[in-house]
């Protein structure tokens, strides 16, 4: 009898022969779905290893503790700290966006607006306000942050109540009621009129001690309070005293907020008590009470609010723009933003919100009323062009406050991604069109990249990255900032996080060009790991979900040398590290990098077509740089690198062919198999299984096999039978199916009790997995296939209990409650359990009909053998009596 042929004369496909490949279409899928880990054979000959996406962390990004404009290396940067002290003097009437779509007068204003950022920092100045005065009466005012310093010079004893100074005489504002009420300190009661020894009147110079004033007693209070210096200098005494606390206070503080004889308030005389008062809570207070009149008078359009009026309020508010105190800050903010300034009183209001929003002490402050609404407004109506100032602030203060996973939210429901999308839109099209682009629109557009990195932290808004096209402007930025390194960095952390998505995967690979574009940065920035390592992520996640990016990727020019290229740079760069280092610990950043390079590797392997030409064109280069790290000690210690490495030669010796004696696996198979060795008894269960699955590849080969036999390979595997993991048994067991072509391997399995375990193997685990017990059913049928007498090969006890158990796995009824032929079993039978299984039983049938049926033949063997002796047995009797 042919020993190549099988029981039933049937010759089967060699078995260490490779299985038939999958289409295209069918890889992709199975890419899509993550894959099974393990493949469905092809034939009952051949137990195939599974080829996977490789996956791997996204690269890490500590967040900074530190609020920061810019980061340290970026150089010839506008101020992240600056001074809010004076105001420019010359005052001109504020512009504002134009009801009426006035587009030349628009444009007339903003030519003359000023871009500069150095005249920030020169002088310090944050706002451009002019007023029509003369030289004379120009407004210059002091820091608040040296208020108190520059009070002592000029008033050495203000705080003591023993010597207090003149009050200047002033007229009141024009247009601006005369109060009896305190409202400024120009104001004076008619007894401090008629009377200059009077205590409640303008202090006097003979007056040595304030606190007489006290003396008068309770009934004088409400004209003490009516003297700004008693209240401003004499805290302590009437806290003391608990007048501040008392029914006086209230009383005070209601003059304070209300005109004369109880009548509403008017922007005229809120403005009026803003400009004297020092109180910070007070000061707060009448903020609230300006923009409660200034909405009541329908003062939040622009449009209706004189340039006048516009003028008078800015200079009041200005006066307190040094204040330390934030939420007086946020006032301001809030009313000059509701008046919808433009140009470098826009700028001002930006840089008053980033001031604030430099710390996260700060954040909830944002929460308060529509300070967030307004502003994102006025960014609505810059543009990083002509209001590159504002929006280098503007949007820094959005990257801060998007660091705030509430206000980030917040944010969004405001629509901020929309208009940072059309921002970087119309800085592209400029660019498109040669026009010149200034530097502060470069650091305008650094900081609105570093917000969108935010943005794209919440993985709800990956659908809205797709829809607004903001992923296509990201790209388009990428290709026409290619110089920009840090606009290049920001772009690439945000890529790299939405590329996790499979809809923003579509979209990257949709920009024209986006292959090339991949290959010109890698060029640009081969020594940039924080650059690098993220591209090569974003690209990795985009041949894993396409297998129409693994085609256009490769056929790019220089494609994979340039991966190559990338590789040996860090590869160098890690070994010299570890040879600088007494510990020998190589470095993590750089090893980060060479996962991400090799992952593009084996995610591009997935395409049959890709997976040969690479092995023809590059395959040796790939083989000698992978052993590298196997062997390489400091490699060694980083288990997610020696894992990718495994994992691409697993993808790309799947496409290695025993026929080809030219193929390169086939060629360097020794060199890997002892590269790998060291990994089939590692401690890491998942490279393990990769090792195993890169035996099962290259054991088609009889060189391989011979190898494995010869060496403790064999018995390693043997010990890997009594493992109770499902993925390392059937990695394990698919190795052992390719071992069973040599007579050689067969007698190692039955001398290690190698059979038994196989056996025992299927009846722990089979019916929870079917590939499994499939696996192993060919392993046995591979080894008994040429063997006449399978009691040679398995023993009496091993034929019962291996019956036993493919009968009980067969009953598809037991297995599946399937009814009898009249029932409707098609949703069972469409179940990928039930398919699996029909995979085991075609295998577990033939094994079960050659078992009987060699042991049908042997009790009709028997049973001749048994008639036959009865037979002599009865003649010899017959004999023995006639002989008698």
């Amino acid at each position: 009898m042919d020993k190549n042929r099988n029981f039933f004369g049937a010759a089967p496909l060699p078995f260490y022969e490779p299985p038939s490949r999958k289409t295209s279409a069918d890889i992709i899928n199975e890419a899509r779905l993550a894959i099974r880990e393990s493949q469905m054979p092809q034939d009952n000959s051949f137990a195939a290893t599974s080829i996977k996406p490789l996956q791997t962390k996204r690269p890490f990004t500590p967040r900074d503790k530190e609020r920061l404009l810019f980061g340290k290396k970026i150089k010839d940067r506008p101020p992240s700290s600056f001074s809010l002290r004076y105001l420019q003097t010359d005052f001109s009437v504020p512009p504002s966006t134009p009801e009426d779509g006035a587009t030349r007068k628009r444009s007339e204003t903003r030519q003359q607006r000023s871009n500069s950022l150095s005249e920030i920092s020169a002088d310090g100045k944050i706002f451009n306000l002019s007023v029509k005065e003369s030289a004379a009466q120009k407004i210059r005012l002091p820091s608040l942050d040296l208020r108190l310093s520059h009070q002592k010079k000029k008033y050495k004893n203000a705080y003591s109540l023993d010597n207090l100074p003149e009050e200047n005489e002033a007229t009141s504002p024009r247009g601006v009621q005369t109060r009896n009420a305190f409202s400024s300190p120009q104001e004076r009661t008619e007894s401090a009129v008629s009377s200059s020894h009077s205590h409640f009147g303008r202090p006097s110079k003979k007056i040595q001690n304030l606190s007489q004033c006290l003396l008068l007693g309770p009934q004088n209070l409400d004209r003490i309070f009516e003297n700004r210096h008693i209240v401003e200098h004499s805290d302590n005494l009437f806290s003391q005293s608990g007048y501040f606390h008392g029914k006086y206070c209230g009383k005070f503080k209601e003059k304070l907020t209300a005109s004369e004889g109880g009548a509403a308030m008017t922007i005229e005389g809120v403005l009026a008590l803003l400009a004297e008062e020092r109180d910070e809570t007070v000061v707060i207070r009448l903020l609230d009470d300006l923009y409660e009149c200034m909405e009541r008078d329908g003062l939040l359009v622009a449009s209706k609010v004189a340039s006048k009026m516009k003028i008078q309020i800015l200079k009041t508010l200005y006066r307190h723009v040094e204040s330390p105190n934030e939420v007086l800050l946020l006032n301001i903010a809030r009313i000059i933003l509701a008046l919808k300034v433009m140009g470098n009183n826009l700028t001002g209001v930006c840089k008053l919100i980033f001031k604030v929003s430099k710390s996260d002490k700060n954040d909830n402050l944002f929460f308060k009323k529509n300070l967030l609404e307004l502003f994102v407004d006025a960014l609505g109506r810059s543009s990083p062009l002509d209001d590159a100032e504002a929006c280098v602030y503007g949007y820094g203060s959005i990257k801060f406050l998007t660091m705030n996973a509430k206000l980030l939210h917040q944010i969004l429901s405001l629509g901020i991604l929309p208009l940072m999308v059309l921002h970087i839109k119309l800085v592209n099209n400029a660019k498109l069109e040669n026009i010149f682009i200034p530097d502060q629109t470069n650091h305008a557009v650094f900081q609105l990249t570093g917000a969108l990195r935010n943005l794209a932290s919440d993985e709800t808004m990956y659908e809205n990255f797709v829809e607004t096209q903001a992923i296509q402007q990201l790209c388009q930025t990428l290709d026409l900032f290619t110089l920009n390194a840090d606009i290049v960095s920001n772009i690439s952390r945000t890529l790299s996080i939405i590329s996790t998505n499979e809809g923003c995967c579509d979209a990257i690979s949709e920009y024209p060009g986006i292959y090339r574009l991949f290959i010109r940065m890698f060029k640009k920035y081969p020594e940039n790991d924080e650059i690098i390592v993220r591209l090569t992520y974003t690209l990795g996640n985009v041949v894993a979900n396409l297998d129409n990016a693994r085609n256009k990727y490769y056929n790019e020019d220089e494609s994979i040398k340039t991966l190559l290229l990338l590789w040996r740079i860090y590869l160098e760069r890690t070994l010299k590290f570890c040879s600088l280092n007494d510990d020998g610990k190589s470095s993590t950043a750089t090893e980060d990098v060479m996962i991400k390079i090799i992952r593009i590797v084996a995610n591009m392997a997935i395409n049959p077509d890709i997976g040969k030409a690479m092995n023809e064109n590059f395959g040796a280069q790939f083989i000698d740089e992978f052993i590298k790290v196997l062997i390489s000690n400091p490699f060694k210690k980083n288990e997610e690198l020696v894992l990718s490495v495994l994992s691409t030669l697993n993808n790309l010796s799947f496409y290695y062919s025993a026929e080809l004696n030219e193929d390169i696996f086939h060629v360097k198979q020794i060199n890997i198999i002892e590269a790998i060795s060291e990994y089939t008894c590692c401690e890491s269960k998942e490279c393990l299984i990769e090792a195993m699955r890169i035996l099962g590849n290259l054991s088609r080969s009889k060189i391989t096999r011979s190898f494995i036999s010869e060496t403790n390979i064999f018995s390693t595997l043997i010990s890997m039978l009594d493992s109770g993991d499902l993925s390392l048994l059937k990695t394990t067991v698919g190795v052992f199916v390719n071992l069973m072509a040599d007579q050689k391997n067969r007698k190692l399995l039955l001398e290690n009790y190698g059979l038994l375990k196989l056996i025992g193997v299927m009846n722990n685990y089979g019916q929870y997995d079917w590939s499994l017990s499939m696996l192993v059913c060919q392993v046995i049928w591979n080894y008994c296939i040429d063997s006449s007498n399978l009691y040679e090969a398995i023993s009496d006890v091993e034929i019962q209990q291996l019956i036993a158990i493919l009968v009980d796995y067969l009953d598809e009824e037991k297995i599946f409650g399937l009814m009898d032929s009249t029932g409707d079993n098609s949703d069972m039978l469409m179940t990928n359990e039930y398919m699996v299984w029909e995979e085991f039983a075609n295998v577990a049938t033939n094994l079960l009909e050659k078992v009987e049926q060699f042991l049908d033949r042997v009790d009709s063997e028997e049973a001749g053998t048994q008639s036959k002796r009865s037979t002599v047995d009865s003649a010899t009797n017959i004999s023995f009596a006639g002989w008698e």
